[in-house]
């Protein structure tokens, strides 16, 4: 979530521009099927394209429910005329449609696909995203890119020891170099706005795509949905269960009107809590505690905080990691508290328990000193550690999907030693009920979901496409990998 207290004039500005220009008008695509002419065709799906009242572009489903067929009509009667079968047709031959969302989980995306939604594309894959959960991070790792300066555009240069970035640095996209990449991405004040008017931003959005996918002349397009974002922090699960709808109608309109010529991946970078928060008083806490909240360390115990987005994420920087962590784990909705120890990540948790992460390349190890803080040990009592007591991260990964910390051991030591070029000392994964970030932008919208944590529930997201079915585990990570195979070629693909 980005911060926008020092530019919300402009982004008022850009909210009325929105308005008077009908950036939320409606796709081409019809938003209902019409059920008497499907039954007559056999179809799925009818739908009424160019409003003569008649069926003219039909969907037809596989005995699993996939959509792999679409029927055209151009008599003018109703009736389904030329049926079109998408699987016989080679990707190679297709253009290549990549949607990409902002905070979607898994859990929410399947419940919308097994109701009947999105079947135009093969199952969707769980996927973990890298912690802290916050998108820079995220899409970085989707897209094989490479390292951010920070966690956010506002971060503690190590360095200089001093906070560096902010606003401005976000605006021109100083520490998002994976827009490098992307063919279609909305002029960063539309972030501010997607706060504010979330619905007329994401209507803005789908119509965007739709003009600048219908001009590109490349085979592959990536859209970021940045708008999908203050979607699900303004209405959570049920907003995105509505954007889920409007994405499938821009998606029909695609494979309509290139007759099934366009293959299409949709994913997200990261989940949410799904949550409504309060901002968590993690300052006076501190404060406290005789901590002193600065933006350079000059002394023992001063402490820089970085509060750009609302996230159940906060990142301190010290010279003594140690004894702060230990003065954060103590805070009412703090979860887990973290922090690097020579070439190993020590993980506290709010009920006192403290464990020690080693690593080795492709593995971890993962000594308890006090309690189970990651809640892992029945989990790795039932895997084969090698002889020094590393478990394979593959293993971890899939004994763990679903658990309350997805792939906690390896998250966890990246997050310290391989996410970003300037990293805080000390990581807090909050409980869902509460966020931390700036006071300004916390007094502007209300918080009905957010992300950032370690937790499963902010960690998994999703990834699926029409050119067939993916892995049905992955890290975010591995999602570059993974697309290379089923497309043939470099994905992200650079024509």
């Amino acid at each position: 979530m980005t911060h926008m207290s020092r530019w919300l004039p402009t982004a008022m500005l850009a909210v009325f521009t929105c308005w008077s220009w009908g950036c939320a008008k409606p796709l081409h695509f019809p938003t209902d099927s019409m059920p008497a002419p499907a039954r007559s065709a056999g179809a799925s799906a009818a739908y009424d394209t160019d409003g003569d009242a008649r069926a003219d572009f039909f969907t037809f489903a596989d005995p699993n429910g996939r959509i792999n067929r679409i029927g055209y009509d151009s008599t003018a009667n109703g009736a389904c005329k030329q049926i079109l079968d998408l699987d016989a047709i080679p990707p190679t031959h297709c253009r290549h449609l990549v949607i990409i969302l902002d905070g979607f989980g898994y859990d929410v995306v399947k419940r919308y696909y097994d109701a009947g939604g999105l079947r135009m594309f093969h199952p969707p894959s769980r996927v973990v995203a890298p912690y802290p959960t916050l998108t820079d991070l995220c899409i970085e790792d989707i897209l094989g890119y490479i390292p951010c300066r920070g966690f956010e555009a506002e971060y503690f240069d190590t360095r200089k020891n001093k906070l560096a970035g902010g606003a401005w640095d976000y605006v021109t996209g100083k520490n998002q170099p994976y827009n490098r990449l992307l063919a279609y991405r909305a002029n960063l004040i539309w972030d501010a706005v997607s706060y504010v008017a979330p619905w007329e931003v994401f209507g803005k959005e789908l119509n965007d795509i739709v003009r600048f996918f219908n001009r590109a002349e490349g085979r592959e397009t990536l859209a970021y949905l940045v708008s999908s974002a203050g979607v699900s922090t303004k209405y959570g699960a049920s907003g995105q269960q509505r954007a889920l709808k409007q994405v499938e109608r821009l998606i029909l309109q695609v494979l309509w009107q290139t007759r099934g010529l366009t293959e299409v991946t949709l994913l997200a970078d990261h989940g949410h809590s799904y949550v409504q928060s309060t901002r968590i008083p993690l300052e006076e806490h501190l404060r406290g505690r005789a901590w002193r909240l600065s933006e350079s360390l000059r002394g023992d115990r001063d402490v820089v905080s970085t509060r750009f987005g609302l996230e159940t994420y906060a990142g301190f920087s010290t010279r003594h990691p140690a004894e702060l962590a230990a003065d954060l784990a103590a805070c009412t909705g703090v979860d887990l508290v973290s922090y690097a120890d020579q070439d190993t990540v020590v993980v506290l948790s709010a009920d006192g328990g403290q464990a020690i992460i080693h690593r080795h390349p492709g593995r971890c190890a993962y000594k308890t000193l006090r309690g189970d803080p990651l809640k892992l040990a029945a989990i790795l009592s039932s895997l084969q550690a090698d002889a020094d007591g590393f478990y394979d991260d593959d293993q971890v990964l899939s004994a763990t999907a679903t658990h309350a910390y997805p792939a906690p051991l390896e998250r966890l030591w990246r997050a310290h030693f391989a996410s970003a070029e300037n990293v805080p000392d000390v990581i807090v994964s909050l409980e869902n009920r509460f966020y931390y970030g700036s006071r300004n932008f916390a007094g502007a919208i209300k918080v009905a979901s957010t992300h950032g944590g370690l937790n499963y529930s902010n960690s998994t997201t999703f990834v699926m496409s029409t050119i067939g079915p993916l892995p049905p585990l992955m890290r975010s990570a591995d999602i570059p990998a993974h697309m290379k195979r089923l497309t043939a070629r470099t994905w992200p693909s650079r024509d």
